[in-house]
């Protein structure tokens, strides 16, 4: 097999497919060509230990190699590389190389698993196919590969032996063409084909008159049939993508594409599916979730208690799965606290189709894939093949349709999530929407981007908290504002004004504490100036200008910049040191010709430590005049470094002669660079002027913006409420039970209609004592009872009469919240009228069958089933009673020459499940024989079958005798 890199292939297309797979794989590789540039990674989502020999089947139908992947080596191309079902796929390099599955996902989501690694390894080269099969498996993957500019090609469901892989696929509106499988290898060689044959140029000068127009057509189309304006993404992105979808369209130019925009108006929502490609998961970068657990959010709790809301804001949520992952997060923080406050999410996004399918909460099998077993257990509830957000993640999010470029913020936030959006934008636009979501964040609050997003444009608003994880911490600055200094070198030495105001100078204006605490240190403490981490002038204090200089060209903000010359090698140093070591740094005796004089000052470089200070990061820089003699010992590091100062001193004279030969060159640019400077003085006026008036709109907006979400919540939350209110009721009516709600003062709570008929209740008597309700019950310990239940938690119940004589089982229980907490008790009335009245029935009718029983003579006597053992006897003084209940009766009450009869008229009796009746001699009492009629009904049970028999013996010994 060839190895070279001439070999390689500029497209790598992954294949997926499980149930009717290998039958749609024969179609698709019967079609492709033996050259056609393209490697090939197949996978079958099937059982593990399902042995398919996908191998052998392909080859056997393909004249390109087929092998199935054991152990690293290289991709070519033409070539087809088979992954085994317990394996899933690592790509390194240009090498390919297999795994076993050991994680969840791994075995839940092998075709999305594929994707995700061909979408991060090969960027735009990487296509996906999703052929035959069941479940969603693919559909997740997908998103990835368009994602990082890739095509997906699906099967026609109509002809796929299975086709829940290819309908979920399409549902994602991401798929770029939907075919016959044995016509998807020639749309990948035509797509292979017209890779870079449409090139858009990123300057605008390079572009040819009608590509220009034709773009500007493109754009306008979408802005018309969409809403959505681009002016603010990133222009390279942008084309990248047009030339994508021109090439899925197998369109020659950009004119050729604008036209069939016209004339299709669908193609445009897939365009815009292709610029605003929603894609996310669960937990997705989890180091950047583990540091969010364990530092961040216990962090914000712990400033928080009861009754505080920890908000967060996600931007940019797409399907909502990194909210709801944030949700989980918090909700595992909060739960273990004891006075831990409410959470807020606020999930916005500019996809509305995204944003419905995150407010609805439910998804497939493998966008769950992410989520580990236990978190799935407890946050979702599975529907069919499919799981579903709880209820308690969901009421913690809000969702909503918002441009985070236009629309006004929410505020005072805690924390903001905004991944992977600011790539899309260009440097204006990130820089607009840090400053908005400064704006939003509360001082020392937290900011988390993407892996492949900064705040360089704006470190002086923000922190680094973990770089590795892009998180950043927002510090207590105003917006930024272009620093003009407030004072230049003075031509003659500084005169010293007192602060109390003399002569006419106005007295109206009174200062504060705090104002004349900075006008003292302002005119007693030395000059000082404030940098961030790069050096750039943050804030500067009045007297601090004589030791700048400001040479001609553009404006530098940078400290090292505008230091005098005979400063800036120590300050340099000091900056170094303080930086290095964490520690105050000074220079002390430097020498300053200021005019006409020489000054001696020492210069300070104090950073600002502790690891959650939002100012982290800032140096003050003090300028401390000192006189000659003075020369106090200090606890910090002096900057002595000689020959640097040699180095420095070689490299100003090098810089100067480098400034001579480029001067000329710079005139010419001097005008425009004048001009513009111009322009951005006046409109940073025009936007000092509306700052303040759009910052006021924005914080009302922003308020609007919460409320209505709010309200939205709010009306369902109503709806629901109204729902389980009539059903309570109508259960409550139903049950025809009497029930009394009280509260802790036994007042009258709440009272179902049926308990008007023992208590003299109307409507109006909510709130009422119990004591005052006047009632017909022949019972007065009612409110002692209550208060027992009250006090012991215990429940009372107790048979009550009534004065009308009704009788009820009353019952006191506690009533308990859903916090668990007791507001009162519940007493309860089960008419039991007809119960105890028949009760009394049956006991009348039980003394009477007795009193009966006691007059007769007769013996009576119980025997089981098939009359082998009297379980009881009476004898009535004419058979003995027995002593033992049990033992054999015919040998102690038969004659021996009467008992076959007996025995035969038993048996006779047994099998017609008949009376029993007899005439024979009996052992009597005394010893002496007599003559017995002896007479037993059986007792039958539901089955029909005997139980017992109940019978009497009579004496008639003395009575006439009869045939």
């Amino acid at each position: 097999m060839p190895n070279t890199l001439e070999n390689t292939p500029s497209l790598l297309v992954g294949i997926g497919a499980s149930a009717g797979g290998v039958e749609a794989l024969i179609s698709f590789f019967e079609q492709v060509p033996p050259q056609s540039g393209i490697a090939y990674i197949v996978i079958l989502h099937l059982s593990p230990d399902y042995d398919s020999q996908l191998t052998q089947i392909l080859q056997n139908v393909t004249p390109i190699s087929v092998c199935q992947v054991t152990q690293k080596q290289r991709v070519v191309a033409d070539q087809i590389y088979v992954i085994a079902p317990n394996q899933h796929l690592e790509m390194q390099d240009g090498h390919i190389a297999v795994l076993p599955n050991m994680t969840v996902e791994d075995r839940r989501a092998p075709v999305d698993i594929l994707f995700r690694t061909l979408a991060e390894s090969h960027g735009s080269r990487a296509t996906a196919v999703i052929l035959s099969g069941t479940g969603a498996n693919g559909s997740m993957g997908l998103k990835r590969i368009k994602e990082k500019g890739g095509a997906v090609f699906v099967q026609n469901p109509y002809e796929a032996a299975f086709t829940e892989m290819p309908r979920n696929a399409i549902a994602t509106e991401l798929v770029d063409d939907v075919l016959p499988v044995a016509h998807i290898p020639a749309r990948l060689i035509t797509y292979h084909q017209n890779l870079g044959t449409v090139v858009i140029s990123q300057e605008v000068q390079l572009r040819p008159e009608d590509q220009q127009q034709a773009l500007r057509e493109v754009f306008t189309q979408l802005r018309l049939r969409t809403g959505h304006d681009f002016s603010n993404y990133k222009r390279p992105t942008l084309l990248r993508r047009l030339e994508r979808r021109i090439n899925v369209r197998n369109l020659p130019n950009l004119s050729a594409y604008a036209a069939y925009l016209y004339e299709h108006p669908q193609e445009t929502t897939a365009l815009l599916k292709d610029l605003l490609i929603s894609v996310t998961n669960f937990f997705r970068d989890k180091a950047v979730f583990t540091a969010l657990e364990q530092e961040v959010l216990p962090r914000l709790i712990q400033e928080k208690k009861a009754g505080d809301t920890l908000r967060i804001w996600v931007a940019g949520c797409a399907t909502g799965e990194e909210a709801y992952s944030l949700a989980m997060l918090c909700a595992e923080a909060t739960s273990v606290v004891i006075d831990a406050p409410s959470v807020q999410i606020f999930a916005t996004d500019l996809d509305e189709a995204a944003i419905a399918t995150a407010r609805e909460g439910l998804y497939t099998l493998n966008d769950a894939a992410d989520v580990p077993p236990e978190r799935l257990r407890r946050f979702f509830t599975a529907e069919g093949d499919s799981f579903r957000i709880s209820r308690e993640i969901r009421e913690l999010v809000l969702f909503a349709h918002h441009n985070v470029l236009k629309d006004p913020p929410f505020s005072r936030l805690d924390l903001i999530s905004c991944r992977n959006l600011l790539i899309y934008l260009n440097q204006t636009a990130q820089e607009r929407v840090l400053e908005t979501f400064h704006f939003a964040l509360n001082p020392g609050a937290y900011l988390v981007l993407g892996q492949s997003e900064t705040v360089e444009t704006t470190k002086d608003l923000y922190a680094n908290v973990h770089r590795e994880y892009h998180m950043y911490q927002s510090r207590p600055v105003r917006g930024r504002r272009y620093l003009v200094p407030e004072h230049v070198p003075r031509l003659v030495p500084e005169k010293k004004t007192p602060l109390i105001p003399q002569g006419n100078e106005s007295t109206g204006q009174r200062l504060n504490f705090g104002d004349l605490h900075l006008a003292l240190l302002e005119q007693y403490a030395p000059p000082s100036i404030i940098v961030n981490d790069e050096y750039d002038i943050l804030h500067i204090t009045e007297r601090a200008g004589r030791y700048l200089h400001f040479a001609g060209g553009e404006v530098s903000k940078n400290l090292l910049r505008l230091i005098r010359p005979e400063l800036r090698l120590e300050l340099r140093t000091a900056f170094y040191q303080a930086s290095q070591q964490q520690t105050n740094v000074e220079a002390r005796h430097l020498k300053l010709q200021l005019e006409e004089r020489i000054e001696t000052l020492t210069l300070h470089v104090r950073p600002v430590l502790g690891t959650v200070n939002p100012a982290r990061g800032y140096f003050l820089v003090l300028f401390e005049p000192v006189s000659e003699e003075s020369n106090p010992p200090r606890p910090v590091v002096a900057s002595v470094e000689p020959i640097a100062r040699q180095l420095e001193e070689e490299l100003i004279r090098v810089k100067a002669q480098l400034r001579a030969s480029n001067e000329h060159y710079e005139l010419q640019a001097e005008a425009l660079k004048a001009s513009n400077e111009e322009l951005q003085a006046m409109n940073e006026e025009l936007r000092s002027a509306a700052e303040e008036l759009e910052t006021s709109k924005e914080e009302l907006q922003s308020i609007n913006e919460e409320l209505t979400t709010v309200n939205q919540e709010l009306k369902v939350k109503v709806e629901e409420v109204s729902l389980s209110s009539n059903n309570l009721r109508n259960l409550i009516n139903s049950t025809h039970i009497a029930t009394l709600f009280l509260d802790r003062s036994l007042r009258v709570n709440l009272f179902t209609s049926t308990t008007r008929e023992i208590f003299n209740l109307i409507p109006t008597d909510f709130g009422r004592p119990l004591t005052d309700i006047t009632h017909q019950l022949d019972y007065d310990q009612l409110s002692i009872d209550a208060e027992k239940v009250l006090t012991t938690l215990q429940t009372v119940e107790q048979e009550v009469s009534t004065t009308n004589g009704r009788t009820f089982i009353m019952r006191i229980l506690p009533y308990r919240t859903a916090e668990d907490r007791i507001n009162g008790v519940v007493i309860t009335f089960v008419d039991i009228s007809r119960r105890k009245a028949a009760e009394e029935a049956l006991r009348a009718s039980e003394e009477r069958f007795r009193l009966f029983i006691l007059a007769s003579s007769d013996s009576l006597f119980k025997m089981n089933a098939d009359w082998t053992e009297m379980s009881h006897l009476q004898g009535n003084d004419f058979l003995v009673d027995p002593n033992q209940p049990g033992l054999p009766w015919l040998d102690q009450y038969i004659p021996s020459e009467d008992r076959p009869q007996v025995k035969a008229t038993i048996q006779q009796s047994i099998e017609n499940k008949e009376t029993f009746e007899l005439k024979h001699r009996v052992i009597r009492q005394d010893g002496t024989v007599g003559w017995a009629f002896l007479r037993a009904i059986p007792i039958l049970n539901a089955a029909g079958a005997i139980t017992e028999w109940f019978g009497a013996a009579s004496d008639i010994t003395h009575r006439p005798p009869t045939d």
